[in-house]
């Protein structure tokens, strides 16, 4: 089977640059809304009396809402409409993002950001199938590259904007009150995006297969199995990082909010290098050698562990100028070198499967990542930091202990390069004779 351009599909073009913008802006949303959380957990935590492991908490259940969603809602993308799907799951997020202020205790807390998990459970998927499909091959990684890179631009939009807003305008509730809006604006724009139906060699449309039976077909290609379980690994440091820096920061240097967030925010900025980069050298690589992109994932990661060990170092001695200049050198290198892995990873989820299962493929991936590592991660830092009192020094080592998880995904990338090209090739004989 295959995809066929008509005059509701144009591969390149304005329909295709549309596409990304959308969807990246959605991508920006989302992640907006998950640095607003990391901004006010400080603030957060002390208003409603939470310790850190509860705190930790708050991400587990928006972790858990993506993870029970995460593939019924692939699966949707696949066999009905990316673009409908995308559109209305947009408006489940912003209602629940906006609920998140109204909370005032612990159990409403934890529904709210479920259900802003289970609404955001689209976006991964949708968006990575439908801007791949928009783009000619050649050109996936790079494009996945811009679409990645907006990842970092809603953490500065969010951590800048969200530390302002709740410093100087009402305290933590505020953020979620406000970025809850543009949220409902872009789903009704997603319905305005080009959709793809999938036709099979005589030109009808493909009839696909069940839940189950897609779900086995992708345990079969053994390139996802290492990629997936690598994907965990990965998000045990970098969902951690993200949820619990701006807080290590505030307790560290004794810093508001809003400060907290225009450091991140100007780290942050510094690292939109790395999605685009990845995406780059993701793509050169690939015309030299048929693994290229994993092994562009698997080195990045594997760089960006060392990063976060050095820049952790910090905590050791925090009145040492010397050891701080070095460690915030570090930070913005991490930030780079963690944001290329993940667009070489999740454009080798779309090069080894068929076209119908693309966006499954990276539904699978989205629930490895949060399953395997997003879920826990940052509840295992808050774990590690009760144990040895909390203060920055208990959040440093647990980032330290996160931090290692990144050397394993390495491993399991190399590992994975030995399936590659047998795979990609499988899923191209595949597309060529449905």
């Amino acid at each position: 089977m295959k995809i066929q351009e008509s005059d509701t599909f144009k591969v390149g073009g304005p329909r295709a640059t549309y596409v990304l913008i959308i969807c990246s802006l959605l991508y920006a949303m989302r992640y907006a809304d998950w640095q607003i959380m990391a901004i006010v957990l400080q603030p957060m935590k002390i208003e409603l009396g939470l310790t850190d492991a509860q705190a930790g908490l708050v991400g587990t259940a928006f972790f858990i809402g993506i993870m029970l969603f995460t593939l019924p809602i692939a699966h949707l993308v696949d066999v009905w409409s990316r673009k409908k799907t995308l559109g209305l799951m947009a408006f489940v997020w912003s209602i629940f993002t906006v609920a998140t202020g109204f909370t005032s205790g612990l159990t409403a807390l934890l529904f709210a950001r479920f259900g802003v998990g289970v609404g955001e459970s689209v976006i991964a998927p949708g968006g990575t199938a439908l801007v791949s499909a928009s783009y000619p091959e050649e050109k996936r990684a790079q494009k996945l590259g811009i679409f990645n890179m907006f990842i970092t631009i809603g953490i500065i939009v969010g951590a800048i904007g969200g530390g302002y807003l709740s410093a100087h305008f009402g305290g933590w509730r505020t953020p979620f009150y406000v970025f809850g809006i543009p949220g409902a604006i872009l789903g009704v724009l997603a319905f305005f995006m080009q959709d793809y139906r999938l036709k099979t060699a005589d030109g009808s449309n493909v009839v696909h297969d069940s839940f189950l039976s897609n779900l086995k077909q992708l345990w079969e290609i053994r390139t996802l199995r290492w990629l997936y379980v690598g994907l965990g690994m990965f998000a045990v440091m970098q969902i951690s990082v993200l949820t619990w820096f701006p807080a290590l920061l505030m307790r560290a240097y004794n810093i508001k909010e809003d400060a907290a967030g225009e450091i991140m925010g100007l780290v942050t900025i510094i690292a939109l290098r790395g999605p685009i980069l990845g995406g780059i050298l993701a793509d050169k690589w690939q015309k030299k050698r048929p693994d290229g992109r994993i092994h562009l994932a698997a080195v990045s990661i594997a760089v960006t562990s060392v990063f976060l060990l050095l820049e952790l170092l910090a905590a050791l001695d925090i009145n040492n100028k010397h050891l701080t200049i070095f460690c915030a050198i570090m930070l913005p290198l991490y930030s780079i070198a963690s944001g290329m892995a993940l667009p070489a990873a999740a454009a080798t989820t779309q090069d080894v499967v068929p076209a119908r299962l693309r966006g499954l493929s990276w539904g699978v991936a989205m629930l490895a990542l949060y399953l395997l590592g997003g879920a826990w991660g940052p509840l295992l830092v808050g774990k590690i930091s009760d144990t040895f009192h909390g203060g920055y020094q208990g959040l440093a080592l647990g980032l330290a202990v996160a931090g290692l998880f990144g050397f394993v995904a390495s491993a399991l990338w190399f590992m994975t390069e030995r399936h590659v090209e047998s795979d990609m090739k499988k899923a191209k004989e595949e597309s060529a004779s449905a």
